[in-house]
């Protein structure tokens, strides 16, 4: 019931379009009850009269309340579909504007396929019953109750005999109700496990076809897809046991009115006109009750999959602006890490950063190194406020992450991840997604600058041409570089590089380095890096163990130290270091000679900021 509440309380914004609706159904259900009584006395007054006069003027009464009626039930058609639209297109918004604002935790715990469900299956299930079921279902009642009342004035005594079967009717409605709602609920719950495992299947796909694994995909989702149909098959043994019954007690009525009701017209009790026009009228109680288990399973489809909606609408984001939170100034881009300590939400008792002190200066370029699970990416994500510390507190330029708006402090950072996302749009949409009032200009420069510029003008449509989903199309290395060429764009003043350059070619790597020694000469930048080249540039390199920091201090200074870094390089970059100086040296320097003069100014107000 509650749910039932809360599911109608999306009608007050349009309450007035709701009851324009409603008077416009007891309105076509008057002119409903008026045509059988006019059927009744055309049939008593000109044909058994033998005045055909009355008989034309009946009929032509008829004729004006049946025009009446299709007009009024046309405007209430109209409206309310525009007022149950309105209605969905406000809960498909908030489930929207909610996935938004919605912390980094969630979307681990959720999967895709679940919220998809949600937002496609779950939502047209609501938008049936509120477009326009819920209306049909205040017409059915009110044809019901208005039909009864006039059946019992018409002939009391007939309509007490014709009732009888609605008795047993109404039980099998009954226990079709009790049944169906949960069923309904099952069966959503299931399209979001079935949604779950084809959303995983293609955006894995590539995964799968490497393994070789389409068979075990296919039984997969044969096993989700098998459950699915038991689910409905379940459902469709209740309704074909129910609506047969229905319409058996509806059978029931026109036997009782065709013998009673002959009965009373053949001793006097009543004219032929009258039980004309009650057969007329029974069909404003048929057609209800025929359409009553409909309504109830289209009902409690809405409240099977309204509970699945509410609870995405109820999730408080973990990770939100406090209320005195303020905007985050133009930084210098000093960082502080106050003994910081972090664990996942999930996780509680394993600190993946557990006392961590750093200090990062203005237009410093850190290198950040450590094995998998030493926590590089976490250090990421909580500057970003993608989730918040545990413990301790870190500061840009002395605020507190945690007491500053969230959008003014993603405003001054830009991250390039080690997986690109694009966007299924053109080049330039997705190079200017941090900033969409940019210039083709500047975006032509933030592409020059990431060494993006001569691929995508090589591309059939340039710079307008379409990305297809998640970029595909493109190498790694070519999503990469639009990548930074969108971080470049928005003049950040923290550049987060988590393996950038990890997709491309020695050469082009070389490329984009040179282009980022100008372009980090002038703002912090913090790099998980995995290519030794990357780290060679830094200003200083942080080597991380056990959620902390092990080393710090220049490439050269740390293999003298002969510590944590030295022997990560004897064990991961010495080969590394080997390849990349006979590749180097095959490519020659002469190539990069005029590069500067190649590349746009990186000083330019790329973002206009």
């Amino acid at each position: 019931m509650q749910t039932y509440k809360r599911l109608l309380s999306y009608i007050l914004p349009y309450k007035g379009r709701y009851t324009l609706a409603m008077a416009l159904v007891v309105l076509s259900v008057l002119c409903e009850l008026l045509t059988p009584w006019l059927f009744g006395r055309a049939v008593d007054l000109g044909v058994a009269g033998g005045d055909m006069q009355l008989v034309l003027l009946y009929s032509g009464l008829l004729i004006v309340a049946q025009l009446v009626r299709s007009g009024f039930h046309y405007m209430q058609w109209i409206v309310q579909h525009q007022a149950g639209q309105n209605i969905v297109r406000d809960i498909r918004d908030q489930l929207y504007d909610k996935l938004q604002l919605l912390s980094q935790s969630f979307y681990r715990d959720m999967p895709t396929g679940q919220i998809m469900s949600r937002m496609t299956s779950d939502v047209e299930s609501v938008q049936e019953y509120m477009g326009w079921g819920l209306l049909i279902q205040f017409a059915a009642i009110t044809s019901f109750v208005g039909t009864a009342i006039a059946l019992f004035f018409v002939d009391g005594p007939l309509t007490s005999v014709l009732l009888l079967p609605l008795l047993p009717l109404a039980v099998v409605v009954y226990f079709f109700d009790k049944h169906i709602g949960a069923m309904w609920k099952a069966i959503r719950d299931q399209m979001g496990q079935l949604t779950t495992v084809l959303q995983e299947n293609i955006s894995g796909v590539r995964v799968v076809k490497a393994f070789a694994s389409q068979a075990l995909e296919i039984d997969k989702f044969r096993g989700r897809n098998g459950e699915q149909r038991d689910l409905n098959l379940k459902r469709a043994k209740v309704e074909a046991w129910s609506f047969p019954a229905m319409d058996l007690m509806v059978g029931l009525i026109f036997v009782l009115l065709a013998w009673y009701g002959g009965l009373r017209v053949m001793n006097g009790e009543t004219t032929l006109g009258t039980f004309f026009a009650y057969q007329w009228y029974l069909w404003g109680i048929i057609w209800p009750v025929r359409f009553g288990g409909w309504i109830i399973s289209m009902m409690r489809e809405a409240m099977g999959a309204a509970p699945r909606l509410f609870e995405l609408l109820d999730r408080d984001p973990q990770i939100a602006d406090r209320p005195d939170a303020r905007p985050l100034p133009r930084v210098t881009g000093k960082i502080e890490f106050r003994n910081v300590s972090f664990a996942f939400p999930d996780d509680p008792s394993r600190n993946v950063l557990d006392g961590f002190n750093l200090t990062i200066m203005p237009g410093e370029v850190v290198a950040i190194l450590g094995e998998t699970g030493t926590g590089k990416s976490s250090i990421f994500n909580l500057m970003l406020r993608f989730y918040d510390v545990t413990e301790g507190a870190i500061l840009i330029d002395g605020h507190d992450l945690r007491e500053v708006t969230l959008e003014s402090l993603r405003r001054q950072m830009a991250i390039v991840p080690q997986e690109s996302f694009l966007f299924s749009a053109t080049v330039a949409d997705n190079i200017a997604y941090g900033h969409p009032e940019a210039t083709r200009e500047q975006i032509v420069a933030a592409a020059k600058l990431a060494h993006a510029h001569e691929f995508i003008v090589a591309l059939d449509q340039g710079y307008e041409s379409i990305v297809g989903e998640r970029g595909i199309g493109l190498s790694g290395g070519q999503k990469q570089r639009m990548a930074l060429a969108r971080a470049l764009l928005t003049e950040p003043r923290i550049l987060l590089l988590d393996e950038a350059t990890s997709a491309v070619d020695t050469e082009t790597e070389h490329n984009i380095q040179i282009a980022l020694e100008e372009v980090m000469a002038h703002r912090t930048s913090l790099i998980i890096a995995q290519r030794l080249s990357t780290i060679k540039h830094a200003d200083r390199v942080v080597v991380i163990e056990a959620g902390r920091v092990a080393e710090s201090g220049t490439h050269d200074s740390l293999m003298a130290h002969d510590g944590a870094y030295a022997r990560l390089y004897a064990l991961q970059y010495r080969e590394q270091d080997e390849a990349e100086q006979e590749a180097l040296a095959a490519i020659g320097r002469e190539h990069y000679d005029d590069v500067d003069e190649q590349l746009t100014d990186p000083h330019l107000e790329l973002a206009g900021r």
